[in-house]
């Protein structure tokens, strides 16, 4: 993104549906912010839950996705989201949030819930301000034995 027009960064966000051809980009933004992810759960997340996986598009750059699913048939699950770093602060993981929180709705769900790294406190921060409540914590929970706070949201 080095020398790219800041105009283009700060153009409107257009949230769409996850397509095969954010694949690569996926990984990509996976890699920046040390996800680590296996690419096969992106491939899998597109087909088989296509209105919860989506993207967020700033001047036609992918600055972000979201994977999402219908955990229970009253409860959503935001499983990753995740936004480049250049692209952070400026209200794209809201802006997914909220998409995959009306597509939960909209699929009868009356609960969302997630995980959160305890180290990542710039989501906390995002999941507490949108009505998230801690509900546990799960000790080394993810690979490199960090634990995850789980919270819920009613939808």
């Amino acid at each position: 993104m080095d020398g790219m027009d800041t105009a283009i960064l700060k153009g409107p966000v257009v949230v769409r549906r996850f397509q095969p051809d954010d694949l690569e980009t996926a990984l990509e933004i996976d890699r920046e912010v040390f996800g680590g992810y296996d690419p096969a759960i992106f491939s899998a997340f597109y087909e088989y839950y296509t209105g919860s996986t989506l993207v967020a598009e700033v001047g036609g750059i992918v600055a972000g996705f979201i994977l999402g699913f219908k955990h229970t048939p009253f409860e959503g699950r935001v499983f990753w989201l995740a936004v480049r770093p250049g692209f952070q602060s400026r209200g794209i993981g809201m802006r997914l949030m909220l998409e995959v929180l009306r597509t939960f709705r909209q699929m009868g769900a009356l609960s969302t819930t997630l995980e959160v790294r305890v180290s990542n406190k710039k989501a906390q921060s995002l999941y507490s301000m949108m009505g998230f409540r801690m509900i546990g914590v799960c000790p080394a929970y993810y690979s490199d034995g960090e634990a995850a706070i789980i919270m819920k949201l009613r939808l």
